[in-house]
């Protein structure tokens, strides 16, 4: 009967079709084989799940209306975890991120590794789950490529804008973890690599947040020759909610997996996270992982500071940024070497993104991706959309203003962002028709042999496609002073500018908008 069935799945929720037998068997009082025959003619609302396959050729049943649910994918999860299955620790790992992670990051999160024999690799796990229509592929404005769980609208509730701010105090976390290790002699100190990097950290056949060799004795071996051989320290950061015991499991069997490996050295594995559940974290410490919050590494104000600098990027997306919280935000992060830098570029970007709200009428997005088949894809900071009017892609470079931008992030923005944001709109059904500009923003000059090259550039491009615009230092400043709105200006004075009086105030005249104001220093933004 499908209305016992739709009633015990109601009840059950989602499940493995053998328990649905038992629990329909007792009901209906019927032998366990006339069960099975029974759900095997299920219909109605009764659903199941193709693709991902189970011991006994059991199937994973649900009711139409609770596809996409909390309960589906909770009891997804836990069936195939208990199932040994890679694919339900991915499915718990997602949903700790909130349903959806950069499809860079996915191998890190997901608890499989990059290759190992007699286990699914990280891109095996993903191609079956998209296979069997668990997850897609999908680009998101301001994150790029991510990899997001499938569900019914009315389960989703992703906010980009909280998803970036989270992902961006990580990276200052990890700046912080970076120290904390250097400091401690934990790890080797030139060698700290972290998923910022071109290339992911990689211990073993993992892929963390944060890896780095280590020489302390605990982890350290020696050779065959007698040379010592270091062993190493893996991170992973989740500033998301509560950690559960299904969002550690996946670091878990990441750790203990990597431990198998008998050409790898000892590992220090730490995880973390804002907190813990009880289960969550008794089940790290029994493994052998350090637990670890903000606060327990680095002390209250510094967690604090993390947690409201998410809460301030987030609220940057949706009004206008508030420049004061931020200046004192950075005056506690900038304590953590390397934070200073990542600040600096994150301030810069919300700045341009708040003087082109308060100067320009249009609508006003950060951090969209343009991506154009067969040519690549390219990152706008920010996008100001005069509707019927114009179209202005502006990128945004925030470095120390005695610093120099790098050659080569000019000539991508100039040879690779330009023509492949340009094709993007040019396909665009609202925008194909308007003029664009290109506007290269940045608090710090550019070499003479890139101002050459920009000039040639503007010179050769036609009127009729786009234009193309540079706005060095004293032009950042004197849009940021046209606001007339003071904490803007402070903000901007206290970073952007050296502070010997090499920049004037708004009543002197300016210097040439390409003159580096001393012996650079190269500071990332």
């Amino acid at each position: 009967m499908p209305d016992q069935i739709e009633a015990i799945l109601a009840f059950l929720g989602p499940s493995l079709s053998s328990d649905v037998a038992v629990e329909l068997a007792k009901r209906a009082n019927i032998a366990p084989a006339a069960a099975r025959q029974r759900l095997s003619r299920a219909g109605g609302n009764v659903r199941k799940l193709a693709g991902v396959t189970f011991a006994r050729n059991a199937r994973f049943l649900y009711l139409a209306q609770q596809y996409g649910s909390p309960q589906y994918w909770d009891s997804l999860a836990a069936t195939l975890i208990a199932n040994n299955s890679a694919l339900g620790y991915a499915i718990a790992a997602l949903r700790q991120c909130g349903g959806m992670v950069p499809a860079r990051q996915f191998p890190i999160i997901c608890g499989s590794p990059i290759r190992q024999l007699k286990h699914l690799s990280a891109e095996t796990v993903l191609l079956r789950l998209t296979d069997a229509g668990l997850v897609k592929t999908v680009i998101v404005p301001g994150l790029g490529e991510c990899v997001a769980l499938t569900q019914e609208e009315r389960f989703y509730a992703l906010d980009a804008a909280r998803m970036r701010a989270r992902l961006i105090t990580e990276d200052v976390l990890l700046a912080a973890v970076r120290d904390w290790l250097r400091k401690l002699g934990i790890a080797s100190y030139n060698l700290v690599a972290t998923r910022k990097d071109d290339k992911l950290p990689q211990v073993g056949t993992f892929v963390w947040d944060l890896t780095a060799p280590s020489y302390l004795g605990a982890v350290t071996r020696l050779s065959r020759e007698g040379q010592p051989k270091p062993g190493f320290v893996a991170c992973d950061v989740n500033l998301t909610d509560d950690m559960s015991i299904d969002g550690v499991a996946p670091f878990i069997r990441k750790c203990t997996t990597m431990r198998a490996l008998r050409n790898v050295g000892p590992c220090i594995q730490i995880l973390v996270a804002n907190r813990f559940d009880k289960d969550a974290f008794k089940a790290l410490r029994a493994n052998g992982i350090i637990a670890a919050t903000p606060a327990s590494l680095f002390g209250k104000d510094i967690a604090e500071a993390l947690h409201e600098l998410a809460s301030v990027l987030t609220e940057a997306a949706h009004a206008s940024f508030d420049s004061a919280k931020f200046e004192a935000l950075f005056q506690t992060l900038a304590r953590i070497e390397g934070a200073t830098n990542q600040l600096r570029g994150t301030l810069f970007e919300y700045m341009v993104a708040d003087i082109v709200k308060r100067t320009h009428w249009g609508e006003v997005t950060m951090n969209r991706i343009f991506k154009v088949a067969g040519v690549g894809q390219a990152e706008i900071d920010v996008l100001s959309i005069q509707q019927n009017q114009q179209v202005i892609a502006i990128e945004c470079k925030g470095y120390s203003p005695r610093a120099m931008i790098p050659d080569d992030l000019f000539k991508r923005w100039l040879h690779h962002n330009v023509p492949t944001a340009y094709a993007y709109v040019r396909d665009h059904p609202e925008w194909r028709n308007l003029p664009v500009t290109f506007e290269f923003w940045s608090s710090a000059p550019i070499s003479d042999e890139m101002m050459a090259l920009f000039e040639k550039a503007r010179a050769e491009i036609k009127a009729s496609r786009y234009t193309i615009e540079l706005r060095g230092p004293p032009d950042v400043w004197k849009a940021c002073a046209d606001t007339r709105e003071k904490s803007l200006i402070h903000a901007y004075d206290n970073h952007f500018t050296p502070g010997d009086g090499t920049l004037p105030p708004r009543s002197k005249a300016r210097p040439a908008i390409n003159k580096p104001l001393a012996a650079t220093e190269d500071e990332d933004g």
